[in-house]
């Protein structure tokens, strides 16, 4: 997924990348392990206060 990439290659998201994943995670289109992975890089890249 390229917003798990973006992330963990340092990018930062935007707003729209942030609400997509999360709708989606919501809606069970986005299975766990991928929120694990995408909560992980964030965990050790870091986030922006935006």
């Amino acid at each position: 997924m390229d917003i798990i990439q973006k992330k963990h290659d340092g990018g930062e998201l935007t707003t729209e990348e942030i609400e997509f994943f999360v709708q989606e995670f919501t809606k069970g289109e986005i299975p766990d392990y991928q929120m694990s992975t995408l909560l992980m890089a964030i965990f050790f890249c870091g986030i922006s206060d935006r």
